[in-house]
């Protein structure tokens, strides 16, 4: 799992990664290929998923995409292009705030809003 994200992240800042088969099963020997355009291949149903969780997002909320002025992308999945790359297609008038570190936005946001939670005691 853990070579299988370490390609994912390289296939967000470059355009090839590859996986040595040898490191799942010491039996087989090889180099596994993948590019960005086949790895959005294959997440192309997941791809599907987020932009219907928007559109109903959007849908419930009462706002037309056109109507959104921003869009912060936070989180690991933001560092992916073709997730930059759906929100840009989704959303081409909002300016859109990229973070130098998505997943401390997604802990910060967290922190703020447990502070605001009220209190029990």
């Amino acid at each position: 799992m853990v070579k299988c994200q370490k390609i994912k992240e390289t296939l967000s800042v470059m355009v090839n990664a590859c996986l040595d088969v040898d490191d799942f099963d010491p039996a087989q020997e090889g180099i596994i290929q993948i590019s960005q355009e086949g790895f959005q291949k294959m997440c192309e149903l997941l791809l599907n998923k987020v932009k219907n969780t928007l559109n109903a997002a959007l849908h419930n909320s009462n706002f037309n995409a056109n109507q959104i002025n921003k869009v912060l992308h936070v989180g690991g999945g933001s560092r992916m292009p073709m997730i930059k790359q759906l929100l840009r297609n989704m959303f081409p008038e909002a300016e859109h705030c990229i973070e130098e570190h998505p997943d401390e936005v997604v802990a910060i946001g967290a922190a703020y809003y447990a502070y605001n939670l009220p209190s029990d005691s």
